[in-house]
């Protein structure tokens, strides 16, 4: 779990034993539209699943045109399996001037592997090794997997609130954070 040295204005890329944690790639939208199209990862999420090859080659260039966006890629297919990202812009969760956030998903035919596991566990090191000092992470209440993902790794509930979504209606989401404080003392 070597992060490579960048800030997250640079196009950089993470790595880990089984992933490589790179950007977006036009030539990734098929494979990124048989992923997100699963009604199940989209609803999970948060987000309405993509209809077309063509709506994901439109969130490559938009959503995923974020620096702090990685596609999560399998060393041994050289394929992605999922998405993670860590955002340092001012967004609705940040609260402070040095604070992030997180978010993930991984394609059903994946789920169970770790691989959530590792793409956060590296992100999370490259964001506090390169003055993060909080993170925040959002999860819908009944996305159990996400959220004890999220406490496995130190992130502590913040609050919990009843959301409007658009694609989903109303929402019970759960909002956590974690500190570089934690996130150093778990790994003392």
């Amino acid at each position: 779990m070597k992060p490579i040295p960048g800030t997250m204005s640079d196009h950089i890329e993470l790595s880990t034993p089984r992933l490589i944690l790179r950007h977006w790639r036009q030539e990734d939208a098929p494979v990124l539209y048989s992923l997100a199209g699963d009604p199940e990862i989209g609803n999970m999420a948060g987000w309405k699943p993509h209809d077309s090859i063509e709506e994901s080659r439109s969130i490559i260039d938009t959503v995923f045109s974020d620096p702090g966006v990685f596609a999560i890629v399998s060393r041994i297919s050289n394929t992605p399996i999922g998405c993670i990202g860590l955002n340092r812009d001012p967004k609705i969760l940040r609260k402070g001037p040095r604070d992030a956030e997180v978010g993930y998903w991984i394609g059903r035919r994946y789920w169970g592997q770790g691989f959530a596991s590792e793409a956060l566990e590296v992100v999370l090191a490259y964001g506090f090794s390169t003055g993060v000092t909080k993170v925040w992470g959002q999860c819908m209440e009944d996305n159990v997997r996400s959220l004890n993902l999220m406490r496995r790794y130190g992130f502590t509930v913040d609050h919990r609130g009843v959301f409007e979504n658009p694609y989903l209606g109303e929402v019970v989401t759960v909002v956590l954070c974690l500190s570089r404080k934690q996130w150093t003392s778990k790994r003392s």
